[in-house]
């Protein structure tokens, strides 16, 4: 929900689901950047990491198997083969990976909601830049106010309005935004030689006080001109938002402060003797269902939501998107997906 350069993209999941979702909408990643004529993917590759793939509750053989299922180009690797392809990296003595290459890697999330929309707009849809403060219905069709005063009217509306969606909405979903922070490391042109070929991580640590586990995006140019390398992670004791002010002022902050300065920790141990030119951080906002799959549902006449993206969303929204429209365009469920693994959860 922040606005940055950087979202893994990869098909390697250990839900089936989440992985199938993610390959359809890599699939069209192409025809997206031809149609639009704008660049968002960069496969430059994607670790999955254990610190042992033996513990308990540990993604890697269930990934491996999600892997194999839906034919990702990947391999498994033992420490002493993982050391070998990324020297820089400093892993524990039991570790192993799934090392996925082929289209993973990660996207830039603006650019392709850039796509998107062009490709919308080409197809004739008008795009209104204004927020939303307000939907109600009225004879038959809904009222959809905006900040500006502005009113339109339609039959039907797909709200994609993630952990804001609540405040949207007269019944309350049972979503569960939390908040959460990522760190941003400055890298040099030396730094930045150095770790040439660095894929886009995930890495559950072991025992962490703070954190259950740690992704990464490769070092990326931000709008500003600065290279970045971005990390973010999973907090053992999450922090929920749930009216307009609680995520004013966490958007408004530079974050939480014991998270990024335990990403900050982890990421000077993973990358043992990193020069850091500067370093910088972000609030960001995840938003959890009760099922752990996005909601995508009628949940009245003609009101469509699309809601949830459950911290890994952004590299299958394509997907996502194309169920949502489908379910609007029909007034029924046509996916070939259960439509019970999206049904929307309303709050006790």
């Amino acid at each position: 929900s922040h606005y940055d350069q950087g979202r893994i993209t990869r098909i390697i999941d250990p839900d089936r689901i989440w992985g199938l979702m993610a390959k359809r909408s890599i699939d069209v990643y192409p025809e997206i950047e031809a149609r639009s004529g704008v660049q968002f993917h960069y496969p430059v590759g994607q670790l999955r990491v254990s610190y042992d793939p033996h513990a308990p509750g540990d993604s890697i053989d269930p990934s491996d198997a999600v892997g194999r299922e839906l034919g990702a180009v990947y391999q498994r690797l033992q420490r002493d083969k993982l050391v070998a392809r990324f020297p820089y990296l400093n892993f524990p003595a039991k570790a192993e990976a799934l090392w996925e290459e082929g289209a993973a890697g990660f996207i830039n999330p603006r650019a392709l909601v850039r796509a998107q929309l062009t490709i919308a707009a080409q197809q004739g849809a008008a795009i209104i830049g204004e927020e939303v403060i307000g939907i109600e219905r009225q004879q038959g069709e809904f009222e959809v106010v905006t900040n500006t005063g502005s009113r339109i009217h339609a039959k039907k509306v797909i709200l994609a309005t993630g952990g804001f969606t609540n405040l949207l909405l007269g019944r309350k979903l049972d979503l569960r935004p939390k908040a959460v922070s990522v760190g941003l490391a400055e890298l040099g042109q030396a730094e930045l030689a150095r770790l040439q070929g660095l894929p886009t991580l995930i890495w559950r640590l072991d025992n962490h006080p703070v954190l259950e586990s740690i992704y990464s995006v490769s070092p990326t140019r931000y709008a500003d001109g600065r290279v970045c390398f971005k990390i973010g992670g999973t907090l053992r004791q999450p922090i929920y938002l749930q009216s307009r002010e609680e995520f004013l002022a966490h958007f408004q902050s530079p974050g939480l402060a014991h998270e990024i300065q335990a990403l900050r920790e982890v990421l000077l141990d993973l990358l043992p003797g990193l020069v850091v030119e500067s370093w910088g951080s972000k609030p960001c906002v995840t938003t959890y269902t009760a099922h752990k799959y996005p909601y995508i549902d009628e949940i009245e006449p003609g009101l469509i939501v699309a809601v949830g993206g459950c911290g890994a969303a952004a590299k299958s929204s394509n997907e996502y998107g194309h169920i949502a429209a489908l379910l609007a365009e029909k007034g029924e469920w046509s996916y070939d997906v259960e439509a019970s693994n999206f049904r929307a959860c309303w709050s006790s």
